[in-house]
């Protein structure tokens, strides 16, 4: 008799401000392998530890759990994009150690992480892109590159701001998590998705269905290398702008400090400071929309049940696939009926489009109530309209779902976990009794 996948958990680990999801699949009988389980962890990272008063939220003590629910054996570790929210456990020594225990059969990441693209950017013996990706595509992720090169600089200069420099340190490249990932997805366990490539997952865990939605290549969708619809290169020439102009004061070292009386000489050090802060602003707020926008966007379906996992995706990832809906009513109509969808972006005003909000506001009452899960943190992300998470988003979600933050976490749990039948939803919460 072939066991059948009968239930599906999710578990959400408190990590401050980050991502880090365990979505398990649970079987009526073991499987070959003698286990009756299959496990996906989706994201480990964080950038700001939990409030005061919450779960410690370290990421050792998270890969512990992770540990410890999966029963010593990962089937598949996702990446969603290289945001430190999103891998800097990869880098903790206690976490990381744990990590090369799990051995994920799979790593699935982003077009963009593919270490033979490094390879292939530039120079006159540069190979062929892999994947089959064009010299578009590759100019693009060898830019993002550069670009973390830059940032990383930025964050040493003397003199500039310090919001802008904490923002420049979550672009930061995080070459040990990396390194770690791209040990763990050797001997050809790594997979480099771009929309509709095939995950590979099917072949680790029976039942599911699992479609890549994004991050679209640059040859498939140029939109994603840009932020602005009225400039087609926009994205590419402001970070060029930005590069040399910040590149430039970088190389030129950290001059000494030179005490100026008010006047016209004071006036205008002041303006350039001003100038090259505006600069190294602009440079990180291109960089991280840009890196947001590689977000591998995950729709998995398993019996009854869909769930939905972004990243960090903004619109100009997402449009690749709002733009198939009109004529595609099948992707539509499974958009609109998902189960549980993990909330974009840390609840970010850019990252949940409206269309998709749209889907769920007019999804017939028939249907079960649509769960929603959001790992964020408030008070450490923007102000008013750029705030992380945004209240009118937080709002216009709880009116179409039932809404589960790990920022409501205040008596110590570690994680919220949620499991529904795979005959059909909704997702229910399970009491936190021995969680925190």
């Amino acid at each position: 008799m072939v066991s059948a996948a009968v239930r599906t958990r999710v578990r959400m680990y408190q990590v401050g401000f980050g991502d880090c999801f365990l979505v398990s699949i649970e079987y009526d009988g073991p499987l070959e392998d003698g286990r009756a389980a299959r496990h996906i962890l989706i994201d480990y990272g964080t950038s700001h530890s939990p409030r005061e008063g919450m779960a410690r939220g370290r990421m050792a003590d998270v890969a512990a759990l992770v540990e410890e629910h999966t029963g010593g054996h990962l089937d598949v570790l996702v990446v969603s994009h290289r945001h430190r929210d999103h891998l800097r456990g990869f880098e903790v020594d206690a976490g990381a150690a744990i990590m090369r225990r799990l051995a994920p059969t799979l790593v699935l990441r982003s077009w963009t992480e593919d270490p033979e693209l490094s390879a292939t950017a530039d120079g006159p013996d540069a190979g062929a892109a892999p994947a089959g990706l064009s010299r578009a595509s590759v100019r693009y992720a060898a830019l993002l590159a550069q670009a973390q090169e830059h940032v990383a600089r930025l964050a040493g200069l003397a003199g500039l701001d310090d919001e802008v420099r904490t923002a420049a340190e979550d672009q930061l490249k995080n070459a040990e998590a990396v390194a770690l990932l791209d040990e763990l997805s050797r001997d050809g366990r790594g997979r480099y998705l771009h929309a509709g490539m095939e995950s590979g997952m099917e072949a680790l865990i029976p039942g599911l269905r699992a479609t890549v939605l994004g991050p679209p290549t640059v040859d498939q969708d140029p939109r994603v290398a840009k932020q602005r619809e009225d400039d087609p290169e926009y994205w590419l020439t402001a970070l060029d702008a930005s590069l040399r102009m910040v590149g430039a004061a970088a190389d030129a070292g950290t001059p000494a400090p030179m005490t100026h009386g008010p006047g016209p000489v004071r006036w205008l050090i002041d303006r350039l400071a001003d100038q090259r802060t505006a600069s190294a602003a602009r440079l990180v707020r291109d960089l991280d929309d840009a890196l947001n926008n590689t977000s591998l966007i995950l729709l998995l379906e398993i019996g009854g049940l869909s769930l939905l996992f972004p990243g960090d995706a903004q619109i100009e990832n997402w449009r690749h696939t709002l733009d198939q809906l009109p004529g595609e009513p099948r992707l539509r109509e499974r958009l609109a009926r998902i189960d549980l969808y993990k909330v974009g972006h840390h609840g970010s005003r850019n990252a949940t489009p409206r269309s998709l909000h749209a889907l769920w506001k007019d999804r017939a009452d028939s249907l079960p109530r649509l769960a929603a899960v959001m790992s964020t943190r408030q008070g450490v992300h923007g102000k008013g309209d750029n705030a992380v998470p945004q209240t009118h988003l937080v709002t216009a979600l709880q009116e179409v779902a039932d809404l589960y933050s790990t920022d409501d976490l205040v008596g110590g749990e570690e994680y919220v976990e949620l499991v529904s039948e795979v005959s059909g939803g909704p997702f229910r919460p399970v009491p936190a009794a021995g969680n925190g």
